[in-house]
């Protein structure tokens, strides 16, 4: 796969810096770093199984818990008068 990537000045510097010091080509360095990025997993939503189990809809409500609760708006707070009360 080929990718063109348009990098800031100060940004190419540093990368080509960090190659020269690795003694590695840019493409070479940058190829190895993809490489480990895409080896390590991130942290992401639980799989669904296959057999279809209520485990992962669990799963996905806790991950959905972990955020933080914010008020709903009331049906006052969307009224467009009272957006902009000066008007």
């Amino acid at each position: 796969m080929t990718i063109t990537l348009d990098l800031k000045p100060e940004i190419e510097a540093r990368l080509k810096a960090r190659a020269e010091a690795a003694g590695l080509s840019r493409a070479q360095f940058v190829t190895r770093e993809l490489e480990a990025i895409a080896s390590t997993a991130p942290a992401q939503l639980p799989e669904a199984p296959a057999d279809g189990s209520e485990q992962w809809d669990n799963e996905l409500d806790e991950w959905l818990d972990s955020f933080a609760q914010h008020p709903v708006l009331s049906d006052e707070a969307l009224r467009r008068e009272n957006w902009y009360p000066d008007r």
